[in-house]
């Protein structure tokens, strides 16, 4: 398989090129915007170079892309990347404003196009197992949600060299851009409820920048389940992964990556599987397994459009100090 990485100033970008180097493909191509960035890529890549990703997609012809940018700019590379009927990838969270990812997730939903997103939280064994639960009815009636998912200190980015995500401008907020999906994609996968309100606070008391520190948004579904999640950039150092799920049939609590599910019969399993520093290996691996067997992706762009029409809401709850309610006056606006 012939594979194309675009925006490869991207963090995340590293972890994929390591996967991809396991597997049995070619990386027939690399891009980037700056040229600093591609000098230093050229270091452990050794393929063609672009600063034109169209250039690079016309001349090198590869059978998949993954592709980055600024939070800002992702929907619009989407857009061409959907147009030129491109298999692609895309980090989280593909853009800063769910109605215009919408439109380009219907465009790609209707020309059954490729577009996977690397909300891997769903690989968990946890996850797995209450959603294997859930698909087969046995989850019970939804009651309450938590995931946990804090981080280090946003100086890290500087040193990356992507300092936009400093910058709400291009990054469209703090850890509720950048961790946020995966905290709200559980809930939706997960929890057989349709969230209808939406209520956020978020705080800057660490870290003197304009995005802020911890998101705490909590969610109301249609059912009368009830959602809290929350991301921060306020640990020390390293991650901190807590997951909790009640129904009326189950309790799991634990690390996100492990721990015990409790079951009404009595019954107790403790669930484990990988870990997360192999989540995007293993996300890389069953991607381009599936696309080569022309299954869907585990989470794809509609998926994310809907998790970032709720991230919109809780950045508007946040800044007007009251919940949004979402429902159909909200969708014809």
């Amino acid at each position: 398989m012939r594979v194309a990485i675009v925006g490869a100033g991207h963090w995340h970008v590293p972890m994929y090129v390591k996967a991809l180097q396991s597997l049995d493909v070619e990386i027939v191509g690399v891009q980037d915007w700056s040229e600093e960035t591609l000098a230093k890529v050229g270091e452990t890549l050794d393929c063609p170079r672009y600063t034109c990703f169209q250039d690079m997609l016309a001349e090198r012809k590869p059978d998949f892309v993954f592709a980055h940018a600024p939070h800002d700019e992702m929907t619009g590379l989407a857009s061409v990347l959907v147009a030129r009927h491109q298999p692609f990838h895309m980090e989280k969270p593909m853009g800063v404003e769910w109605r215009q990812l919408e439109r380009v997730a219907v465009k790609a939903q209707t020309e059954k196009l490729f577009v996977s997103v690397p909300l891997v939280s769903r690989y968990y064994a946890p996850v797995q197992r209450l959603r294997e639960m859930r698909l087969a009815g046995a989850l019970g009636k939804p009651v309450h949600y938590y995931y946990r998912l804090f981080a280090g200190r946003p100086d890290r980015y500087r040193e990356m060299g992507v300092e936009w995500m400093l910058d709400p401008t291009t990054a469209g907020g703090g850890p509720l851009f950048n961790f946020g999906p995966h905290v709200i994609d559980l809930y939706l996968y997960l929890m057989e409820d349709e969230v209808r309100e939406v209520s956020a606070r978020q705080i800057r008391p660490l870290h003197d920048l304009p995005i802020e520190d911890l998101t705490t948004l909590t969610l109301i579904g249609k059912q009368g389940s009830l959602g809290i999640a929350e991301v921060s950039y306020t640990m020390p150092h390293g991650y901190a992964r807590n997951l909790s799920v009640n129904t009326a049939a189950v309790y799991y609590g634990g690390d996100v990556t492990g721990g015990t599910l409790a079951l009404d019969s009595g019954e107790e399993l403790a669930l484990a599987g990988i870990g997360a520093d192999d989540a995007y290996a293993h996300y890389t691996e069953d991607t381009l397994r599936r696309f080569a067997a022309g299954e869907p992706p585990i989470a794809d762009i509609a998926d994310m459009a809907a998790i970032l029409r709720i991230i919109n809401a809780a950045q508007e709850s946040a800044n007007i100090g009251r919940p949004v309610k979402l429902g159909q006056k909200e969708d014809e606006e």
